[in-house]
C-alpha cells in the first residue's frame, strides 16, 4: 500500500490537502471521496462543495503525479495563465502604491495561487 499526498479541487478553485494510503490511484480518489463524504475537507473556507471536481496525487516517492480528472481545454489553460499573469501584475502595482486593499489583495492572490494549481493540476505550464 503506497502513501499518496491529494490535492483535491472543488469549482476548480478551491483546494483540500491531505495524505491517504492506498494500493492505486484509483482507489485513493475512492477514499478521498469517502473521507469528503464522511468527515469532509477542509476547502479554503468554502463549505457548498457536494464533491470534488477532480484530484491531483503525488506518490511517496514524490515523483509520480496522477491527474483525476477530464482534460481541460487549451482555451481554458490558456486564460488561466493570462489571468495568473495579470493578477500577479495587479497585485504588485498595488503594493508599489499602498498597502491600503491588504484584505482584498490577499484575497486576489489566493484566487491567482488557486487557478495556477488547477493549471498545473491539468497539465498547464505553470
Amino acid at each position: 500500500m503506497k502513501t499518496y499526498q491529494f490535492t483535491a479541487f472543488c469549482d476548480h478553485r478551491y483546494a483540500a490537502n491531505g495524505e491517504v494510503k492506498a494500493d492505486s490511484p484509483e482507489e485513493a480518489k475512492a477514499k478521498i471521496l469517502e473521507r469528503h463524504h464522511w468527515e469532509g475537507l477542509n476547502f479554503c473556507e468554502y463549505i457548498d462543495c457536494k464533491e470534488p471536481d477532480h484530484f491531483m496525487l503525488t506518490d511517496e516517492a514524490g515523483g509520480t503525479i496522477h491527474h483525476l480528472e477530464d482534460e481541460t481545454p487549451p482555451d481554458v489553460l490558456e486564460a488561466l495563465k493570462a489571468l495568473v499573469e495579470k493578477a500577479d501584475g495587479l497585485i504588485d502595482a498595488i503594493f508599489g502604491v499602498t498597502d491600503q486593499f491588504g484584505h482584498e489583495v490577499s484575497a486576489l492572490r489566493d484566487a491567482a495561487g488557486a487557478a495556477e494549481k488547477a493549471m498545473q493540476a491539468a497539465g498547464g505550464a505553470s
